[in-house]
């Protein structure tokens, strides 16, 4: 007998659940798709649209943006780490999954968020890739991404892609921190600026734990560089101890935040 009514519904959903969660877009593509062509980091960034483009669609990305240390329950990391660089590799990722080959019209705002007391980042473009003239690749993308033999060392951006996790996966990580500390007042820095430590130093005090999760599959390699975003973000120039562990399907890193007791 053919199943009917909310039993279809719920098969459906769950079907996507399932075949949804390897495509997870915070970029919230609206367009059509085709094939992958482009890496993200070769997207091309233009003014306006040409002849050679065909327009695929529009993405956006959002993030709430909030400074200072501070308590953090299951905050994503995107929101902890917002910027307008974030979102911007987000579209890049997105437009790129989506087939596209150039970025047209990139716009970010800033805007007092009313649920808290951060800010609202938004970042938009529309979407394109070449149908004709010399720049358009016709064939979808096969080779992974490599840097051919011979050329130049890689620029600071190219590191940037090379290093850093994709975006996209700071919308899906979620992070916790518990204080040890009433006041901690250090200035934000990069993650790539924070040292991670095998064991406390003697001039270092615990500023507290620090987790972050992920349910389904994140590279471990992700969460460890996030616990480190978000220590970064907080202020804390040291992570000590990370290990990472599982439970279930949820996957998480954990490092103890430290600082010099005088500020350096």
């Amino acid at each position: 007998m053919r199943a009917s009514g909310p039993f279809v519904l719920f098969g459906g959903v769950v079907l996507c659940l399932l075949s949804c969660a390897g495509r997870f877009d915070p970029a919230h593509f609206d367009g059509t798709r085709e094939p992958q062509r482009a890496e993200p980091e070769s997207l091309r960034e233009l003014a306006a649209s040409t002849s050679e483009l065909e327009p695929l669609g529009r993405v956006r990305a959002s993030c709430s943006a909030r400074s200072g240390f501070r308590r953090l329950d299951q905050e994503a990391l995107s929101d902890v780490d917002c910027s307008t660089e974030r979102l911007r590799r987000a579209l890049r990722e997105s437009a790129a999954r989506a087939g596209g080959e150039a970025l047209i019209d990139v716009a970010c705002s800033s805007q007092r968020s009313s649920s808290n007391d951060g800010d609202l980042v938004s970042c938009s473009a529309d979407v394109a890739r070449y149908r004709n003239g010399e720049l358009a690749s016709l064939r979808p993308l096969s080779a992974p991404r490599a840097t051919p033999q011979g050329r130049p060392a890689p620029s600071p951006s190219d590191v940037l892609w090379i290093d850093e996790p994709d975006a996209s996966l700071a919308f899906r990580i979620w992070v916790s921190f518990t204080p040890a500390l009433a006041e901690f007042k250090r200035p934000a820095r990069r993650g790539a600026e924070v040292r991670e430590l095998p064991r406390l130093p003697l001039t270092d005090a615990a500023l507290g734990e620090l987790v972050a999760s992920c349910d389904g599959e994140c590279e471990e390699r992700a969460l460890r560089y996030g616990v480190l975003v978000a220590a970064g973000r907080l202020g804390a120039p040291d992570v000590v101890a990370v290990r990472c562990f599982r439970s279930g399907s949820r996957q998480s890193c954990v490092g103890t935040l430290a600082a010099p007791e005088r500020d350096e």
